[in-house]
């Protein structure tokens, strides 16, 4: 079986061109792997896929729809590149397939071939109509029969499969991901992973003063989402003993801030572990009392790495609507115990300053804090689910 995959964005990335194009290859390589024989080469401005005859196409194409970077792709014939057998091939082809209206698009990519493209569009339009009795629609054709012809091979497609889009994983970069049991966070990971980013993620759980439920949430928040990148590593963080602390030991409304301003210390400790250069969060801008400007600015001062919100400008539904379409938000809404409701203070503060957040901290052992956080933390390597 051939697949051809086309891309989009990467066409514009001229000299690092082959770079998005070897990673692409790599993760399609990645994803179809469990298939049997893949095999994935560059031809002009796009891949050809090469798997074993008895692969069922509907697995193909689940798994190819997971590869960011992707822009469409189509179930394909490689011939060889005489008008004889792209006949024949065509031929076959429109007489296996129920349609009323076609149109042809033919690409010659290698200009030696003694046919222009539109001598080809004309010649198999032809050919298709005589034979079939079909009429010609360029507009909104139910039936496209597109054919590449390239220097030693002629490939027909024989269905265009939207993809994704984006850019491959690990051509962006490696971030840490901060991910909760909520509805959020997993969509901000989405996000950036379409951009292109490896990541790896960090969840803060009270476990032994909360349930383990959200643990058991966010491995199968991340194994879903490593659909897109492969195997990742997920630090659970026991953030409880903190929480206890500030609860003694600082006033009660700011707690939120300093709760996320200790969360974003121990992240970048594993960024720096694990040589990332960024940190995600789900934060929707005036979401929740931690999430209006005066907070995220004197929570985002606590590191000096870049702190990346995804969602900032989306409003709750469109998280929604994105986490269903993209199939977190069945699990997300399962019942827990989030970290961050734990020891909730009963009025937030909305509107903190950093000198007075960072007056608080003076008093206490940050450094201290986060190390004994850290010493607790676990990696576990999590899987994609099939």
């Amino acid at each position: 079986m051939h697949v051809v995959v086309h891309y989009a964005e990467i066409a514009l990335k001229g000299r690092n061109r082959p770079r998005f194009e070897q990673l692409l290859c790599r993760q399609l390589r990645r994803a179809l792997a469990p298939l049997g024989d893949v095999r994935v080469r560059r031809l002009f401005g796009r891949l050809l896929v090469e798997l074993p005859s008895d692969v069922k196409f509907e697995e193909v194409r689940r798994r190819i729809g997971l590869v960011f970077g992707v822009a469409y792709f189509s179930r394909a014939s490689v011939l060889k590149p005489t008008l004889e057998a792209i006949q024949a091939e065509v031929d076959a082809f429109v007489d296996g397939a129920s349609f009323e209206t076609f149109g042809v698009r033919a690409r010659r990519a290698d200009k030696k071939h003694p046919w222009t493209s539109s001598e080809l569009n004309r010649d198999l339009g032809a050919r298709i109509a005589e034979r079939t009795g079909k009429k010609v629609d360029l507009s909104n054709p139910d039936l496209w029969v597109e054919l590449h012809l390239l220097s030693e091979e002629a490939i027909l497609l024989w269905q265009k499969i939207p993809g994704p889009g984006g850019l491959p994983v690990g051509s962006a970069g490696h971030a840490v991901a901060l991910i909760s049991g909520g509805i959020d966070s997993p969509v901000a990971a989405y996000r950036v992973l379409k951009r292109g980013l490896e990541l790896v993620y960090v969840h803060f759980h009270s476990v032994p003063y909360t349930s383990a439920a959200s643990q058991y949430k966010v491995r199968d928040l991340v194994s879903h989402l490593a659909r897109h990148q492969g195997p990742v590593q997920l630090y659970q963080i026991p953030f409880g003993e903190i929480q206890q602390t500030l609860v003694r030991e600082a006033p009660a409304e700011p707690r939120i801030v300093l709760y996320r301003r200790f969360m974003l210390r121990v992240a970048e400790a594993i960024a720096e572990r694990e040589r990332c250069l960024a940190l995600i969060t789900g934060d929707s801008l005036g979401q929740v009392s931690s999430q209006t400007l005066a907070n995220l600015d004197t929570v985002g001062r606590a590191v000096s790495l870049p702190v990346l919100r995804p969602l900032i400008g989306m409003d709750k539904l469109e998280i929604i609507d994105l986490a269903e379409k993209i199939g977190t938000y069945e699990t997300s809404i399962e019942p827990d115990e989030d970290c961050c409701s734990y020891l909730m203070p009963r009025r937030p503060a909305t509107w903190t300053r950093p000198a007075s957040i960072e007056a608080i901290e003076n008093a206490l052992d940050v450094k201290g804090m986060v190390d004994q956080v850290l010493s607790g933390a676990r990696r576990e390597r999590i899987e994609p689910e099939p």
